[in-house]
Order: C-alpha cells, then sequence, then structure tokens
C-alpha cells in the first residue's frame, strides 16, 4: 500500500496527542516529521510535549522542529483551563531522548517539501502560524503541498471568548487567512463535527485503558480534558485534533460539502469566525472541503484499533 506523506504541524495539547497516536499507527500515512506551534500552551511546552509523546510511542527516529513563538501580528494565548500549566496534565510521560532538529519548523517543513518526490500533505492540529508562514516564504514549494487537512474553525458555532470563532483559528486569525486564500486544497474539520467526535467517559474510556499502555495513557488524556466537558454535561470527551487525521485515514467516517470558506478579520463579535457561503450567493468557487458529520461509534473503533496496534508492534519486536 502506497502511503500518504504528511507532516503533522502541532500544538500538544491532549487532542493534538492522541491525533499523533493514530496518524503514527497508521499504516496509510507515512509521518515525516513533527512541527510544534503555540497556542494550548507556549511554543516550549508544547514543542517538549510532542518530544515526549513521541518517546512514549516508541516513535523517537521521527524528527521534531520547533515553530514560531507567537502568531503573525497579533498577541499569543494559550488554552491552559482546557490542557493544564504542561499543555499535557495528565499522564505521566517519558523524558525525550531524541534532540530537536536545528531548523526551525518552517525551514524543515521547506526542506522536506524540496526532497519529496511526492505531493505532501500538511495536517496542522493548532493555530496556522507554521503553515502561513511556509506559504508566505517559500511559494514556489505551494505545488509540493497535497492538501492542508486541518483541524479548526467553525461554520456554525465557535467557542472562544469572541463567540463565533474556534480557538485555532484565534490564535492566528491573519495565518488562517492567508491559508484559505493560497488555493491549496483544504480540508476543514471544524468544531461542527469534531465537538461530537468524542470518547465517551464510561465504558469507552475504559476500553482503552485496558488494551495496553498506549491506550492507557489515552484514556489518562479523556481523564483530564475530559472534565470540563463532563461537568457541562457532555456525552464524551471531545478529540478534536483526531478527526484530522482520521478523514485521511478513512474519510468514510465524515459527511462533508465543498464550500467557500473566508476568515473574518473585521468583526467586533465575529472576529476569526470561518464564515461558510453554503448557498453559493457569493459566487466564489469552493476553497474548503468542510467536514459537517461524523459517525462516532466508527471513530472511536479507529482510534482503539490505534492504541492497540502498538501493543501488536511490541509483540512483533
Amino acid at each position: 500500500m502506497k502511503k500518504i506523506p504528511v507532516i503533522m504541524d502541532c500544538d500538544p495539547g491532549h487532542d493534538d496527542a492522541i491525533a499523533l497516536v493514530l496518524a503514527l499507527s497508521s499504516e496509510k500515512l507515512k509521518v515525516l516529521g513533527v512541527t510544534s506551534c503555540s497556542g494550548n500552551q507556549t511554543i516550549e511546552k508544547t514543542t517538549y510535549n510532542a518530544r515526549r509523546i513521541l518517546e512514549l510511542l516508541g516513535k523517537r527516529e521521527v524528527p521534531v522542529a520547533r515553530g514560531r513563538s507567537c502568531p503573525l501580528l497579533n498577541d499569543g494565548r494559550t488554552a491552559a483551563g482546557a490542557h493544564g500549566e504542561t499543555g499535557l496534565d495528565g499522564p505521566v510521560l517519558p523524558e525525550p531522548v531524541a534532540p530537536l532538529r536545528e531548523e526551525t519548523a518552517v525551514e524543515f517543513m521547506a526542506k522536506l517539501l524540496e526532497e519529496s518526490e511526492e505531493k505532501v500533505t500538511l495536517v496542522p492540529t493548532g493555530p496556522l502560524t507554521n503553515i502561513g508562514t511556509l506559504i508566505l516564504s517559500y511559494p514556489h514549494l505551494l505545488p509540493k503541498i497535497e492538501r492542508i487537512c486541518m483541524m479548526g474553525g467553525s461554520v456554525v458555532s465557535g467557542c472562544s471568548d469572541k463567540g463565533a470563532s474556534e480557538f485555532n483559528i484565534l490564535v492566528d486569525a491573519y495565518a488562517a487567512d492567508i491559508v484559505f486564500t493560497s488555493g491549496i486544497p483544504i480540508t476543514m474539520m471544524g468544531l461542527d463535527v469534531t465537538n461530537f467526535s468524542t470518547i465517551g467517559y464510561g465504558e469507552e474510556k475504559e476500553a482503552f485503558r485496558n488494551s495496553g499502555h498506549v491506550g492507557k495513557f489515552v484514556a489518562e488524556l479523556v481523564d483530564f480534558f475530559g472534565r470540563l466537558f463532563q461537568m457541562i454535561g457532555w456525552p464524551g470527551a471531545p478529540i478534536h485534533d483526531a478527526c484530522a487525521v482520521a478523514w485521511l485515514i478513512k474519510p468514510e467516517i465524515f459527511e462533508s460539502r465543498d464550500l467557500h470558506v473566508e476568515i473574518d478579520l473585521n468583526g467586533e463579535n465575529t472576529y476569526a469566525s470561518t464564515v461558510a457561503d453554503f448557498h453559493g450567493l457569493s459566487g466564489k468557487a469552493p476553497n474548503a472541503t468542510v467536514c459537517l458529520k461524523s459517525d462516532q461509534k466508527q471513530f472511536v473503533e479507529l482510534l482503539l484499533d490505534a492504541c492497540k496496534s502498538y501493543e501488536r508492534e511490541g509483540a512483533v519486536r
């Protein structure tokens, strides 16, 4: 089977961690590298977390490069309330052994694109700062990008202090605007679908805990990350970022529409919202495949099988 070459750009983050678990287990994906961005926590913490996750998964050969420490224009922000002081509060993780790449994340992505004999898919699951910078800095490499399969945005309702926006887009709306106007094919995995792509607090979570060391790690992530959602009556912990990876592996899990999406950079209450033209009234061609629904049962089965695969790998070794 020919694998899809991907670069994971992330801000771990509990759901970013599960996205990495899924990507690095899949026989359909070839992870060329991991780049960090600031978002869920500072760049120092998200970079450290990415390296610790790879160490836990036994994937220290996957290179990691550190991204920008702040958004392109506006001040940065973090989501410590959701992800804790470390950005990965809850599980105990090993210290990383493999060193960071010397290049910046953007330089590293550019090098991977230049060296690849086939087009590469970018999978950003945090703010789009690194991707926007790559597009501005290396426009000649855009033809080497197959697709940007991202977690971010929402075409129905947001979840931030701006009301209509989603966190990843809000952190760096200008970078998001660069991405959505780049002409690169985009798959947008927004809150419309990710809020309902959950791991339940009862039997589903315990199935992960009993599936091996990686499943236990995922359950511990859900223990911490799911606490706030459980308090407000949410049926499970939403695993937002893993949806972007799941679409590449098993797209039939999701329902989507091709729509034209723009980033609002001017609205007082709608700043950073992803405005979708559902009825084609703008006359503008679609620039994104927008996912709107998911099969939660199939999504959980995919994640659980990914966790179990690490135990099968261990048995082979």
